[in-house]
């Protein structure tokens, strides 16, 4: 993405908040230290969302729910990020259940299916590599560093739009009136390490969403 590109997708996303009828544009649900925190980090310098903790989480009407890094999502906090997804907001659920330890996963890996109707299959490791990126497809191709290990996919419904050595590792599909957009490679800690692609790639997804959320009836 070039610096005139991230700018006007950075307007757009600015343009589309201010017709959001009531919805608040982003929303971060922190599951405080059951996720990476250096990710929560990277979201909120980033793009200034409304933070959520996930002890409480009152979610109030949004356009875009980030949730960084989750090691473990609990009940809760899945229950309230459906609730979000059928009401309309499109919800970057971004996983790092690639950390933890196998019975941790497996935990995680039944509240992802149960929850999101998500099967992921085990981590995997993928320093050392010659190419330490993610390609990305959607919403624009781009090359995002990696972050050391990722959560492959399973097979299910929803578009793949994101791949790395021939695994699938990220998609996007309807759920409920809004999107799920599942992220098996965190994007947080480059985030807040200053990487400009990749926030130029989450700015472009907010974008998206805030424009889809701003005509009716959709949202």
């Amino acid at each position: 993405m070039t610096r005139r590109q991230f700018l006007a997708t950075t307007a757009a996303a600015v343009s589309a908040g201010n017709r959001l009828r009531g919805r608040v544009p982003c929303v971060l649900l922190d599951l405080q230290r059951d996720s990476l925190r250096e990710s929560v980090a990277g979201y909120a310098a980033g793009f200034q969302p409304r933070v959520v903790r996930a002890d409480m989480p009152d979610i109030p009407p949004c356009a875009v729910l980030l949730v960084p890094a989750a090691l473990e999502i609990s009940p809760l906090a899945a229950r309230a990020i459906v609730r979000c997804l059928h009401a309309g907001a499109t919800a970057i659920l971004e996983s790092a259940a690639g950390f933890l330890d196998e019975r941790a996963f497996c935990a995680e890996r039944t509240v992802l299916q149960d929850y999101f109707d998500i099967n992921v299959e085990p981590p995997v490791q993928l320093w050392p590599r010659q190419t330490p990126y993610v390609d990305y497809l959607w919403p624009y191709a781009a090359k995002l560093r990696d972050f050391s290990r990722v959560v492959p996919l399973g097979g299910q419904a929803g578009e793949r739009i994101a791949w790395v050595d021939r695994l699938p590792v990220a998609l996007k599909r309807g759920s409920g009136r809004g999107t799920l957009i599942f992220l098996g490679s965190p994007l947080g800690p480059a985030l807040w390490a200053g990487d400009v692609e990749a926030r130029g790639w989450v700015s472009a997804v907010l974008a998206t969403a805030s424009e889809r959320c701003a005509r009716p009836p959709s949202c």
